[in-house]
């Protein structure tokens, strides 16, 4: 099959129309079939890394585990890649990620909605307010020593699995050690509420 190429934009996989450009500071996804790529720009985010990783995961989990999955890293493609792509090429491309640099300065605590729908988990930051957790979703609360995920009592079993993988990619790709730690709606300890204050 003809490889299909989709770009991380802010938290959605956007399928790219005439695929061969990767940006430096961007991450793709490409599906072949056989074999998915995930290609990660030298420049980009730690939210466009994780993302890229826990989208391969979620399209390998609907065919049972049975793709490959490779990474590249951008400007040391092999040759089997490149073959893909007529007309290959790096470009200076950088679409603005999820994450903010100054996060990584200021250390603010993050709220994110993990949401499935027609097929695809989407992942969008929220405010960090009580209001805005509700039943029918899975909420990831990062603070920094510790990664909440909150699961509502009507979220789907689908959600509960994809935030609970975004939880993990979005670990390793951050500093330190953090922990993850399930929570139930209805039975949220006190420090999770105190995140909120």
């Amino acid at each position: 099959m003809e490889p299909v190429v989709f770009h991380i934009q802010k938290g959605r996989l956007v399928k790219v129309p005439e695929p061969g450009a990767f940006g430096k500071g961007d991450c793709y996804l490409i599906d072949t079939g056989v074999k998915i790529y995930l290609w990660i720009g030298p420049e980009s985010s730690v939210d466009e890394k994780f993302l890229t990783a826990a989208s391969a995961v979620f399209l390998d989990t609907k065919r049972k585990g049975h793709a490959d999955i490779d990474r590249i890293d951008g400007g040391n493609e092999p040759e089997e890649f490149k073959a893909l792509f007529p007309n290959f090429q790096l470009t200076d491309e950088d679409t603005e990620g999820i994450l903010k640099s100054v996060q990584l300065e200021k250390r603010e605590y993050k709220l994110w909605r993990v949401h499935h729908e027609g097929g695809d988990s989407f992942f969008v930051e929220v405010p960090l307010k009580r209001d805005s957790l509700f039943s029918a979703d899975v909420f990831i609360l990062d603070t920094w020593d510790d990664i909440f995920v909150w699961r509502g009592k009507e979220a789907s079993a689908r959600e509960k699995f994809d935030a609970t993988i975004i939880a993990r990619r979005y670990d390793a790709e951050r500093v330190g050690v953090q922990e993850i730690e399930l929570i139930e709606e209805g039975s949220e300890p006190e420090e999770f509420w105190k995140s909120f204050e």
